[in-house]
């Protein structure tokens, strides 16, 4: 019997109802940036690079693609319309938009345009860009009474533009020739993040659960997942489960590590009590069960709204504005022991960490620190601006925290590093002295 067997399991094998295991994940998002050569230099300091034509007030997030920076930007996320995708290579054109979500000319009323894009990423061989609040909700393409978009480009970093007239959704991705577009997720009222975890697509938001009422029904926080040909994302389960209609959630940014999958909470009226969720599931799982979802509370009062995960080697980064009006950073190697690093004095508002050439730099508001270890070396001060404010000349810092689902971010480009302003979009290399 034994060779009927192994020829069937052979022939299961070839006809591809037999398949290997997907690699581990590795730990982290999906960006694939190289930290560069050579050593952090002792000190530095921040040099205007420019700003596109097209350039909103705010970078969300940059990454590179194909040797090439791209910005996420916005104005003021899920408050005002803007979002727009800057692609920066040095060259006599240095700045072009990648791709304009603003809708000139469109009905203003339930947003004109799109209200920020907050993360754009290098999946899979492509830029991967949720859109943080689509216009009216939606263009109704699905019966959901709502729907969020997530903006897929092709290998060469190219988007879809808008369908004319009127600047409607781009048509939905054909990723066997190449194609981009937007692939529609029923159900979200905002998409903030997107990431790949077991095989699996997986995006961020805030919903209305299946069999319930959109604008009307409770608002949980949510986690989508695309089918195999990105075009159509289906909602996986809500969190909190059930939800309350007293208040409206959001999952947040997301990370993976040691096996696991981490997202940020947030939630409209400030009474959220966790911190973040985990999907923590078997490892021969791959889907996204409701039954491996928990919820973790790490912080004294809890509520503490994520603005940036970083997995570096065993650890595991996290950086959070909490109750107390400040940013935290803290690092667990486990997953679940974090340990809390005293910040400097006048640090100000953490906004980001990254490995750059021979160790970790972390970004404020006030300027760019060395981290070893525990000890936090100053590099370089913000770059500033000086408005006038109640007849009084005021310097104001092109990194300052001041939106919650916004922060300055960190990249390394060709072995520099890179940062984007608050204010007026410019980018900015920081640059050896």
């Amino acid at each position: 019997m034994r060779r009927p067997i192994l020829f069937a399991l052979c022939l299961l094998a070839l006809t591809g109802h037999v398949t290997a295991q997907p690699a581990p994940d590795r730990d982290g998002d999906d960006d694939p940036m190289d930290p560069g050569t050579g050593t952090r230099p002792a000190h530095a300091r921040f040099e205007r690079v420019g700003r596109s034509r097209d350039a909103l007030r705010r970078v969300c997030d940059l990454t590179v693609h194909r040797d090439a920076l791209y910005a996420a930007m916005a104005n003021a996320p899920l408050g005002s319309d803007g979002a727009r995708i800057i692609r920066y290579a040095p060259g006599p054109t240095p700045f072009t938009t990648a791709f304009d979500w603003n809708r000139p000319g469109e009905p203003t009323r339930g947003g004109a345009g799109g209200q920020g894009f907050l993360r754009v990423h290098a999946l899979d061989g492509r830029l991967v860009v949720p859109d943080a609040d689509p216009p009216y909700g939606g263009f109704g393409t699905v019966d959901a009474g709502t729907e969020g978009y997530v903006f897929l480009s092709s290998t060469e970093g190219v988007f879809a533009a808008p369908r004319m007239p009127r600047h409607r959704v781009p048509r939905v991705p054909d990723l066997v020739r190449d194609g981009p577009g937007a692939a529609v997720l029923p159900r979200a009222y905002h998409v903030l993040d997107a990431i790949t975890w077991r095989g699996l697509l997986i995006a961020s938001t805030g919903s209305v659960p299946p069999g319930e009422r959109a604008w009307y029904a409770s608002s949980p926080g949510a986690l989508h997942v695309a089918n195999e040909t990105r075009t159509r994302w289906t909602w996986a389960l809500g969190w909190p489960a059930p939800a309350p209609t007293n208040n409206v959630w959001r999952l947040t940014y997301m990370v993976r590590f040691r096996g696991r999958l981490y997202a940020g909470i947030q939630d409209y009226f400030g009474r959220e009590t966790r911190d973040y969720v985990v999907l923590d599931a078997p490892p021969e799982v791959r889907a996204v069960r409701a039954q491996d979802l928990r919820a973790v509370t790490v912080t004294d009062r809890g509520g503490a709204a994520t603005i940036r995960w970083y997995a570096d080697g065993t650890s595991l980064w996290w950086i959070t504005l909490e109750r107390d009006g400040r940013t935290h950073l803290r690092v667990t190697d486990d997953g679940d022991r974090w340990r809390e690093l005293t910040l400097p004095d006048d640090v100000g508002g953490v906004t980001d960490l990254v490995r750059w050439r021979d160790g970790l730099v972390v970004l404020s508001s006030q300027g760019l620190w060395r981290l070893d270890g525990s000890t936090f070396t100053r590099i370089a001060d913000a770059p500033t601006e000086t408005v006038w404010s109640h007849n009084r000349r005021t310097s104001v810092s092109h990194l300052r925290l001041d939106d919650l689902f916004c922060a300055a971010p960190l990249a390394v480009y060709r072995n520099a590093l890179y940062t984007g302003s608050q204010r007026d979009g410019s980018l900015w290399r920081l640059v050896d002295e």
